[in-house]
């Protein structure tokens, strides 16, 4: 049963993926969103951008019940159904969508996640627990992981018996089997050469990229963790609901000189990688710089989504602009795996999330990189806190679900 719930929600994710793709290719053209054009024409991002400011701005109406949750707040409420606030959930999934469509640079994880909570807790109506889990772990199939799913919904507890298992195997059964794969990754990254090390000096130049990619991947999150945290404690959409429509026109101005800076960024990694989106050093660290900025301030400005993807080519456009000072040292794969790991162990604060998460979406390129940078980044971490996905669970009492039997 679970193995069919986890395989339903990754065909259902792959649709709706494929649906919002298909919408935003439409406005904007597949080389837009793949970063391939050098403009936009200004008046054509300032309308659509505008335009679905506004039309944010009216159908949230500064309320915080409209605001679709992120994946933490999603994975509390799917773990204390009882306890989670009041939310106005086709408000907050109309407003994403938008978001998505719009160009904003935020991903789509948090939107897919939220429609399989919801559905999942409609049909199952708190009778079992473990099958909304499975489901939630099918969605998380879009990263081709098997064990991304469980990890984050069980990575306070490991519970060997839980249904993730085989929801996340049927999640990414289910995904692949309607393309999602090649969708949400952009395609397949075969034409990018592996690169391994065959001297002493090359292993001692990936070690140094590794460290020097975890020191710059750690600085970004730490920089989008500031930059957050200063805009939510001004509580923008508190005081004036229109927020949306002047964050819209600032990205519409971007999307003109920097399309790069716009969309989830699923389509954008590959040229990046594979050369055919090559640009000078300044471009790219500016690209990743105002990407960053632009993914904080459409989070907390009524553009909601997740920060997965966009945080995933922030990362690459600073590895490709290092690589691209640095040639001598290293591969692109290796510097874009290294600072991806040092800016999602920031973020996350899960070892095991990120390494699984940074080799998924590197989709096996510069894998030691990846390792060195969370390693760096969970040093780092100590020093400055570490973020965390999921906030702790209650304490286990005897009626708990996850509470063993006593033996007798």
């Amino acid at each position: 049963m679970a193995l069919a719930t986890g395989a339903l929600s990754g065909v259902f994710t792959a649709v709706m993926l494929g649906l919002i793709s298909g919408i935003g290719e439409q406005l904007w053209g597949e080389k837009t969103e793949q970063g391939l054009t050098t403009s936009i024409p200004l008046l054509w991002s300032l309308l659509v951008c505008g335009g679905v400011g506004v039309i944010l701005a009216i159908v949230e109406g500064g309320d915080e019940r409209n605001l679709l949750p992120e994946l933490p707040e999603t994975m509390e409420d799917l773990r204390d159904p009882d306890h989670a606030p009041q939310r106005h959930e086709w408000r907050s999934i109309l407003a994403a969508a938008l978001a998505q469509i719009g160009g904003a640079p935020v991903g789509p994880e948090a939107l897919l996640t939220r429609l399989i909570t919801i559905a999942s807790q409609t049909i199952w109506r708190g009778r079992d627990r473990a099958l909304s889990d499975a489901a939630v772990a099918g969605s998380l199939g879009m990263f081709e992981a098997p064990l991304l799913g469980g990890v984050v919904i069980n990575q306070h507890r490991v519970n060997l018996h839980s249904r993730w298992i085989p929801g996340s195997l049927g999640g990414i059964a289910g995904f692949a089997v309607f393309g999602g794969i090649l969708e949400v990754t952009g395609g397949s990254m075969a034409r990018v050469p592996y690169i391994w090390p065959t001297t002493f000096r090359e292993d001692l130049g990936s070690v140094s990229v590794g460290l020097l990619a975890g020191l710059v991947g750690s600085a970004l999150g730490i920089a989008l963790r500031q930059w957050r945290g200063a805009l939510q404690r001004r509580q923008l959409l508190k005081h004036w609901r229109w927020w949306p429509v002047i964050t819209g026109l600032l990205l519409g101005m971007l999307l003109h000189w920097f399309p790069m800076v716009g969309f989830a960024g699923e389509h954008q990694v590959i040229p990046i990688l594979d050369g055919a989106n090559k640009d000078t050093v300044i471009l790219l660290l500016s690209v990743g710089l105002l990407k960053l900025l632009m993914l904080g301030l459409c989070l907390e400005t009524g553009w909601r989504g997740g920060i997965f993807f966009p945080g995933f080519v922030l990362a690459c456009a600073f590895g490709g602009g290092l690589h691209e000072l640095l040639p001598q040292l290293g591969s692109i794969g290796s510097w874009c795996a290294g600072v991806t790991s040092g800016f999602f162990m920031l973020m996350l604060g899960r070892p095991l999330v990120v390494l699984v998460l940074s080799i998924c979406l590197m989709q096996g390129h510069g894998s030691a990189s990846a390792l060195i940078g969370v390693g760096v980044a969970v040093l780092i971490s100590r020093r400055f806190g570490g973020g965390n996905d999921v906030p702790p669970p209650p304490p286990e009492t005897p009626d708990s679900p996850e509470c063993p039997e006593p033996q007798s």
